[in-house]
């Protein structure tokens, strides 16, 4: 790096602030030392001249503009342009948006500096139209800068291929305790295994404060109503009193505060950080709550991150499609009660308290149901479609393979793995899509099979789906949807027992050996839905029956938005909410007909309450490697794009589950969403 910068390691228990440098290195180790620090050669702590020009001042000159192709223009100014300059945000051009689905829709090939911007943009737009229409909510200019600060770093946590990295370290665990001689190859690690329950959201809070150490800057936990703290000094360097709102000119309080920042966090974040005790630091004024909901909305999961990429998602994969900007437009803040009182870090135990929430008018319900539906439509056709999901099991094998073996360089020179350095930004800048290259071009002997799986994706020589079963879990009188929804309720690790212990009942039956073993075969339960898992996610917003002059009047004034009468959409509301069932994917093709076999013998077996004989024999493969007929031409198992249990494609973390721990989410539905944490 050639920033002379210094950053410091700081833990407050007051505001939940923990400060990084992308060298890497905590103040606790430069206490009595304003030199440059020996084992971080290119990071050094800068006195301050006291000289005007030893610093660079942000001024309304340094705005500008970008084109996009879904909101046209978009504008940045000067505080926005300082982050997007840095490398840490400039790293983003190198994750890919959608992870594996260019493998399927060659255009389907952005990243996350494409969506950042997008999402910065309608944050403010939406946010600023809020201010110009109800005054009385008293949100200032540097509200809105916030908030379209949020928008923009929101991502910069995310690891290669974007949620793949996060299903690889959940998954790491299980293979090393299947390997444990691998766990010797880490010895040769000073920085430790990443918490399992860390998500993206928590890199990217860390991604934030190395992003601010890279223009010199830091928050400040102790006078958290001050500008940024000063660290650096030197051209490049930004001055600290100069990181505020131009537009307009002038403005009273305009500059950014380190309290500032930690709205940002929180705003990205979703809820309180986790060191404050449930409590949000940066906007404490209750009448200003629905301010945290613009970017990631806890109440109905419809905010300005999903409706930008659903739209970007759309046009870059499916089709031309824009947005709705009356969603935008028209929302406003009223009075409502909580949707999710249990999961509230406002409600208390005793039930749902009423807030100041995001609604919208009642004519606006039916581009809700929509939206919800567009939901359902982008994961079953681009983010868990077959291909899509199993280039993922690929890049998960890969990872697994080399993370073992394989070493990335710090900005200090220090060597880590790849699994490590989600909680280490010197680390996470330089972990890229790119690793893929780094790994295919080492000449470690180790790294073979991971180099063989890159050759196969380089051939298109993909793992093949043998199984693709919906599941049908609603409570029934017959037998076969209750034997749907007993498989569902089996972890992945029960179900390859069951069929692994059905290959060799038939084994025995039949006196030949089937060639099938537990590496054979990936077992992955999915779950798409609306929002709300298997209830109308609908029911979790809020509407008003008009726009009326109370929502432009006194706070006191402000009318009470409740949820929709749903038997008022009767022709537009789906019988069932969310889409669940099987899919097994096999790593060598001549394996996808005994499985298919073995596997609809042992789902028959469960139905009926006994084995039955197979009709025929041609599934089978009595000699290992046998080519398979019978079922390697057909694909009637294989037309349902769903998916949902090794690897989250899409782009939400944590979108509507009902699940206690919202971490636990992220792996019960395939997108940025959640599918269940695999034990098998």
């Amino acid at each position: 790096m050639d920033s002379p910068y210094y950053a410091s390691s700081v833990d407050s228990s007051a505001s939940g602030v923990r400060h990084f440098s992308l060298s890497g290195n905590d103040d606790d180790d430069n206490n009595n030392n304003n030199d440059t620090d020996a084992s971080s050669p290119p990071f050094k702590r800068l006195k301050s001249t006291g000289q005007e020009g030893s610093l660079r001042k942000l001024t309304y000159a340094d705005k500008t503009q970008t084109n996009d192709e879904i909101h046209q223009s978009i504008e940045i100014c000067p505080v926005m342009k300082a982050f997007v300059d840095t490398k840490v945000f400039q790293r983003l051009r190198h994750i890919h948006q959608l992870g594996t689905s260019q493998y399927v829709y060659m255009c389907g090939d952005h990243n996350r500096f494409q969506h950042s911007l997008g999402v910065a943009h309608l944050a403010e737009r939406m946010c600023r139209n809020i201010k110009s229409e109800q005054p009385a909510l008293r949100s200032t200019e540097k509200d809105v800068l916030c908030v379209k600060l949020a928008g923009l770093l929101h991502d910069i946590g995310h690891g290669p291929f974007s949620h793949v990295y996060e299903a690889f370290r959940a998954q790491l665990p299980n293979y090393l305790e299947k390997h444990p001689q691998l766990r010797m190859q880490y010895r040769d690690c000073k920085h430790p295994e990443v918490p399992q329950d860390w998500a993206h959201e928590d890199s990217s809070l860390i991604m934030l404060d190395a992003a601010l150490a890279e223009m010199g800057l830091q928050i400040d936990d102790k006078m958290l109503d001050q500008p940024l703290k000063q660290i650096a000094h030197g051209p490049k360097m930004i001055d600290a009193t100069t990181m505020r709102v131009f537009k307009p000119p002038n403005v009273k309080d305009g500059v950014l505060t380190s309290r500032d920042f930690i709205f940002i966090k929180e705003c990205i974040y979703g809820k309180p950080l986790k060191e404050n005790n449930g409590r949000f630091i940066g906007r404490q004024r209750k009448e200003l709550e629905w301010l945290y909901d613009i970017v990631n909305n806890r109440h109905s999961g419809l905010d300005v991150d999903k409706i930008d990429y659903y739209a970007r998602d759309h046009n870059r994969t499916i089709g031309s499609k824009s947005i709705d900007i009356k969603m935008i437009e028209d929302a406003r803040v009223a009075k409502a009660t909580c949707s999710q009182p249990e999961k509230c870090p406002t409600c208390n135990a005793n039930g749902p308290s009423e807030h100041f929430m995001i609604c919208y008018p009642s004519k606006r319900t039916e581009a809700a149901m929509n939206f919800f539906q567009e939901r359902l439509n982008m994961h079953s056709t681009v983010y868990q479609h077959k291909k899509t999901t199993s280039v993922g099991c690929m890049l998960l094998d890969i990872l697994r393979i080399a993370d073992p073996f394989f070493r990335l360089r710090g900005t200090n020179g220090e060597a880590f793995p790849i699994s490590r350095a989600a909680n280490r930004p010197d680390y996470l800048l330089r972990l890229k899509d790119d690793v893929l290259s780094l790994i295919e071009h080492s000449d470690d002997n180790r790294l073979r099979p991971a180099q063989d799986l890159i050759e196969r994706i380089n051939g298109h020589d993909m793992y093949k789906c043998a199984v693709d079963l919906p599941l049908d879990v609603e409570v029934h009188d017959d037998m076969e949807d209750q034997c749907g929804k007993q498989v569902y309720e089996m972890s992945e690790h029960e179900i390859k027992t069951g069929i692994l212990l059905e290959a060799q009942h038939w084994s025995a039956k039949f006196g030949f050996k089937i060639a099938l073993g537990e590496d054979d075969f990936i077992v992955d339960k999915y779950c798409m839905h609306h929002g709300a898992k298997s209830s109308n996610p609908l029911e979790r917003m809020r509407f008003f029956d008009e726009m009326s002059e109370k929502l432009f009047g006194p706070i006191d004034d402000l009318p009470t938005a409740s949820a929709p009468k749903l038997s008022d959409y009767k022709c537009k509301n789906p019988t069932s909410f969310q889409k669940v069932g099987i899919r097994i994917y096999v790593r060598e093709e001549t394996k996808k007909g005994i499985v298919n076999q073995i596997f609809n013998q042992w789902f028959e077996g469960l139905k009926s309450g006994a084995n039955e004989e197979p009709q025929n024999t041609p599934g089978f493969a009595q000699n290992e490697g046998e080519a398979m007929d019978g079922n390697e031409n057909h694909d009637d198992y294989n037309n349902h794009r769903d998916f949902s249990g090794h690897i989250p494609l899409s782009q939400e973390s944590v979108d509507g589950d009902d699940e206690d721990d919202e971490r636990a989410q992220f792996y019960m539905d395939r997108s940025p969403i959640p599918v269940k944490r695999s034990n098998g």
